[in-house]
């Protein structure tokens, strides 16, 4: 009796929806799937698609690995390629006043050096063939011919006597290709090995725009630099200066030219030697990155007149974490000036964001990037514990 009255109550019950196992719904699910396969009318299809739900996150998860799994070096390279795209410091070398202007420059920077007319009448094989020679790999547009020895590059008499007297007497690849386009004007990214010259490739053009402005335009007390070396250590820094004086001192020797003043702008020197150099008016500057924004923000010094820019080791400026500093140091900049980036490596992100700052860059990269210089012998010597000297 009690069962009629339930089953009674039931089926008075309008929304009442029978319970199907798990199974049969399984079943029936798979057999309405193969229907809609087996109709390929467009209706149909269409209908489908409306029908279709978007997978769920276990289902899509268990995809993507999948996708992994079945091309994974295909799947990091474009990972790399979204995480480049999207880098938020790809404007890095980039002024504030440029970015808000939307200024963006087109041509690069004019010199007025030229080689040997034999040299510009090479054909690009020609070329090509002494690029290969010297295991050089070039990337950009109109590059310069590449040189192979420093008379042909015009140099002053003074310089080509020092590189002598050094035991510098033919241009290393990355020179070779290197100090043409640096001379030229163009913007560079020069990639090479430990040791194969590169402080020589920037530091010579440097000095060659420095003669070049002192000539046309001589310097007055509290004006320049005309040309900025930034490096991420002090060791480093004062490596370059030294170099740098090494040079100018020879042409301060021979009164054809103008005095050419350089100035080390490193932490731990007395900023008061400093600031003589700049009463007098300094043409070249080696600095790193702390000690230079100290100086402009201080309005010590300014770079309303710098025309030369150099990163020296680009890719340890960034690993240090001198990015913000190389960024205020950017902002100071009034004009266009010509930059050029020097390392033994470039990581992917740095090329990136360099090549959205400079104009029209040449890249120049020789050899085993990234590695040591096969000339330097590391000799390691084993000792004993009870040998070894205590503190």
């Amino acid at each position: 009796m009690a069962i009629d009255i339930k089953r009674k109550f039931i089926e008075e019950e309008d929304d009442y929806v029978e319970y199907v196992p798990v199974e049969k719904r399984r079943a029936l699910a798979q057999q309405i799937l193969q229907r809609q396969g087996n109709d390929s009318t467009p209706s149909a299809i269409i209908h489908k698609k409306v029908q279709e739900k978007p997978p769920s996150l276990l289902v899509a998860s268990q995809m993507r690995k999948r996708i992994e799994m079945m091309n994974p070096c295909e799947n990091i390279v474009q990972e790399e390629k979204d995480i480049v795209e999207h880098l938020s410091d790809r404007k890095a070398l980039m002024s504030v006043h440029e970015l808000a202007k939307d200024i963006k420059y087109t041509e690069p920077l004019k010199t007025g050096w030229k080689p040997p007319l034999a040299i510009r009448n090479m054909s690009i094989k020609a070329c090509d063939a002494i690029r290969k020679k010297w295991h050089i790999l070039v990337d950009g547009e109109d590059i310069a011919p590449p040189v192979k020895n420093f008379k042909d590059m015009r140099f002053p008499e003074p310089i080509l006597q020092k590189l002598k007297e050094k035991g510098i007497v033919k241009p290393t690849p990355i020179q070779v290709q290197g100090l043409p386009v640096i001379l030229s004007g163009r913007d560079m990214i020069g990639i090479a090995f430990t040791g194969s010259g590169k402080t020589l490739a920037f530091v010579l053009p440097l000095i060659m725009m420095a003669i070049q402005e002192e000539n046309m335009m001589p310097i007055v007390s509290r004006e320049g630099p005309f040309g900025l070396v930034i490096c991420p250590s002090r060791e480093l820094a004062r490596q370059i200066y030294d170099v740098v004086e090494e040079f100018v001192e020879c042409l301060w020797e021979c009164k054809d030219y103008p005095v050419i003043r350089s100035m080390l702008c490193i932490g731990g020197v007395d900023m008061r030697s400093q600031l003589e150099v700049l009463q007098k008016g300094v043409h070249i500057v080696v600095a790193t990155p702390g000690r230079l924004k100290d100086m402009l923000v201080k309005k010590k010094m300014n770079l309303d007149s710098c025309r030369y820019l150099v990163l020296d080791e680009a890719d340890h400026l960034v690993d240090l974490g001198f990015e913000d500093e190389i960024r205020d140091v950017i902002n100071h900049f009034k004009d266009q000036r010509q930059t050029v980036l020097f390392s033994a490596t470039m990581p992917t992100k740095i090329k990136n964001f360099a090549r959205s700052a400079l104009v029209k860059p040449v890249i120049v990269n020789v050899g085993r990037a990234g590695a040591a210089n096969l000339d330097v012998i590391q000799e390691v010597e084993y000792v004993k514990q009870e040998a070894k000297l205590k503190n």
